[in-house]
């Protein structure tokens, strides 16, 4: 099967992506990186566990026997 009988063969967009690069690769890309980062950012649980180890060992001033 040549090329031209392949389906969903586009020869334009084949040629730009010659000429410019895969311009839709790249930003699926960048996108990804991105997520990666705004998880990474948004992640609180190390806060949460902080806040928690430290509530768990705060010294409350109460006498636990009375």
């Amino acid at each position: 099967m040549s090329t031209a009988e392949r389906p969903g063969h586009t020869p334009i967009y084949d040629r730009l992506v010659r000429e410019r690069g895969d311009v839709l690769a790249e930003t699926w890309k960048v996108a990804e990186e991105t997520r990666a980062q705004a998880r990474q950012a948004l992640d609180w649980s190390t806060v949460r566990q902080s806040q928690k180890w430290r509530e768990e060992r705060a010294f409350s001033g109460l006498d636990p026997e009375s």
